[in-house]
């Protein structure tokens, strides 16, 4: 399949997946209110930076993942599916057991009254590195249709569970549990797509390179997450809690051209990282540049003209206060879709 197709395959599970993703967030915004859904965007943005090395994780298998799937070695997928398991579960235990550590200063940072919210956002952690690596192998393998599922089962056992933990008063705490629970969830699910990968002992993979590449996919999502992430920790610290519930709406609702473009930057990938001729490679890559920047562009126009409408309506009057913050995030996004899409193309032709 083409980069097109498999972008549209990808795009359509995300679409959906996401707007499920935003019924859940306005839902969550509504029932908590400003101030509550402030406390719960500035959790969210720790553990976007915290779940760093999962990505980096879910971006190297991937690379791997496709170059053994070319040469059809199942056998070396399921050992890397085994090792790098290994590894990063230790990886999310120290995490985790750090965050327990330092979670009252972290609570005070954030001018919040309970340090549960963050040890949830350490369990979650855990979850969310074990999926990025079942999910790279779907995307290494070019299984597109049971990726774009798995995200779209995903965003369904979230919206099912934070309804029960908000109806049961569980709060902001209860919307952050909702994550790592329904990321556990999907983690299973991947097996029964990925049978024929086995781990076969002797098998050996050179884990030196791959290291290596997910060092250089952490330095890369450090900058991509730390621009769109940081913001959120710091206002949450410095503004009131309320300034921050306005600001999280607006992000959730400009992020729309984030998800959107990330579809063709999965799609991209695979296809960069199985090739070596770079006049192929750059090919794939304008022909993403443009799918891209129809894209973001288009969605931020919808942004300027409907956006205030779109606030009103999905969180409500008590929200219209982040209007004029949508407004110009979502012609920021443009410059951030591209460097999403130009991070993953430096990336898979490493």
């Amino acid at each position: 399949m083409g980069l097109v197709k498999n972008s549209s395959m990808v795009i359509a599970g995300i679409v959906m997946a996401n707007i499920l993703a935003y019924i859940f967030h306005i839902y969550v915004g509504r029932v908590l209110g400003p101030a509550d859904y402030g406390t719960f965007g500035a959790l969210i943005a720790l553990y976007s930076l915290l779940a760093l090395p999962s990505g980096a994780i879910g971006s190297a298998i991937t690379k791997f993942t496709a170059q053994y799937n070319s040469k059809k070695d199942y056998n070396k997928i399921g050992n890397l599916r085994k090792k790098a398991g290994n590894k990063a579960l230790w990886y999310s235990l120290v995490l985790f057991v750090l965050l327990l550590i330092f979670s009252p200063l972290i609570a005070s940072y954030f001018n919040i009254p309970s340090v549960t919210g963050i040890i949830i956002v350490g369990f979650s952690v855990i979850l969310t590195t074990s999926l990025s690596i079942n999910r790279g192998i779907l995307q290494g393998m070019k299984k597109f249709k049971d990726y774009s599922l798995n995200t779209i089962y995903e965003s369904i056992i979230r919206l099912i569970l934070v309804i029960i933990l908000l109806y049961f008063g569980f709060k902001s705490n209860g919307a952050i549990l909702a994550y790592g629970l329904a990321y556990l969830i999907a983690f299973a699910l991947i097996f029964p797509k990925i049978k024929e990968t086995k781990y076969q002992k002797d098998e050996n993979l050179g884990l030196t390179k791959i290291y290596r590449f997910m060092l250089i996919v952490l330095i890369a999502n450090l900058i991509l997450q730390g621009i769109i992430n940081l913001p959120t920790i710091f206002i949450k610290h410095y503004a009131s809690a309320e300034f921050t519930g306005y600001w999280n709406a607006a992000l959730t609702l400009a992020r729309i051209s984030l998800f959107v473009t990330s579809g063709i930057a999965v799609a991209m990938f695979p296809e960069i990282a199985e090739r070596t001729n770079k006049n192929e490679q750059r090919r794939i890559f304008r022909k993403a540049i443009w799918l891209t920047l129809i894209a973001s562009i288009a969605i931020a126009l919808a942004f300027l003209i409907f956006g205030g409408l779109a606030i009103k309506i999905l969180y409500g009057s008590a929200y219209l206060s982040a209007i004029p913050i949508l407004d110009w995030l979502g012609f920021a996004m443009i410059p951030l879709s591209i460097l999403q899409l130009w991070i993953g193309y430096w990336v898979a032709k490493r």
